[in-house]
């Protein structure tokens, strides 16, 4: 039996709000950013052309995809070239996480579109996170008339949030928002987090996005070996 309605889910969160709950706040310099900016493709890399043809696939129809057309033509075969597969964790989607908050007297929970976690069955100890999200107009909140889909950057801060809270460590928490064409990556490091410039997939920047993905798969198996 469930334990009792959320006081607010997933997706009504804004990021401003979850920064004024959680006490987070935003930086906007990162040297694990200044990292990612140096990451590039090789030339003669063996998935470049499955990485151009997926590029070309979105510049033609990325303004037409509904949600489910972007995850089912796009995310999930790009994502399937990174080969997040490893002995050391695992992909789970549409995964509930739930987490209590404000002196354990409030709940929120929601379905976790992607995550890498240990564990078979259920996930543990999630670290790596990814949010999709359509439409490409600025989100507003659903109380004051926004559009559907609510803030993709508030969504995918609670989840990561509770994650930090459920794994009780003090291990970076990683994650990626999709706004239509442009792919933010986002690191929550205590309590502070860096959000990305915008990776454009129709673009040059889907072989630069892929390199940061190449090394976000290594670095989560160092992650995932330790204890």
């Amino acid at each position: 039996m469930r334990e009792k309605k959320p006081d607010k889910p997933f997706k009504d969160w804004l990021y401003e709000e979850v920064g004024d709950t959680f006490g987070i706040t935003r930086k906007f310099k990162s040297a694990l950013f200044d990292h990612f900016a140096t990451l590039q493709l090789a030339e003669n890399h063996p998935k470049r052309e499955d990485i151009e043809e997926l590029r070309l696939l979105a510049f033609e129809y990325i303004d037409s995809w509904n949600e489910d057309e972007y995850k089912f033509m796009f995310i999930s075969r790009f994502i399937g070239l990174v080969h997040f597969v490893s002995p050391y964790y695992k992909v789970f989607t549409q995964r509930m996480m739930q987490v209590k908050y404000d002196n354990d007297s409030k709940m929120t929970e929601g379905i976790v579109e992607f995550m890498l976690a240990k564990g078979i069955q259920s996930p543990k100890k999630p670290h790596f996170f990814l949010h999709e999200y359509k439409p490409e107009s600025p989100p507003l909140s659903p109380q004051i008339g926004g559009i559907k889909g609510g803030d993709p950057l508030g969504q995918l801060l609670i989840a990561m949030v509770a994650s930090q809270k459920l794994n009780q460590d003090e291990k970076p928490i990683y994650g990626i928002y999709v706004n239509g064409r442009n792919w933010f990556l986002v690191v929550l490091e205590g309590k502070e987090y860096v959000v990305s410039e915008p990776y454009s997939i129709t673009g040059e920047a889907i072989f630069a996005l892929f390199a940061v993905l190449d090394y976000f798969k290594n670095l989560m198996d160092s992650l995932y070996k330790q204890p």
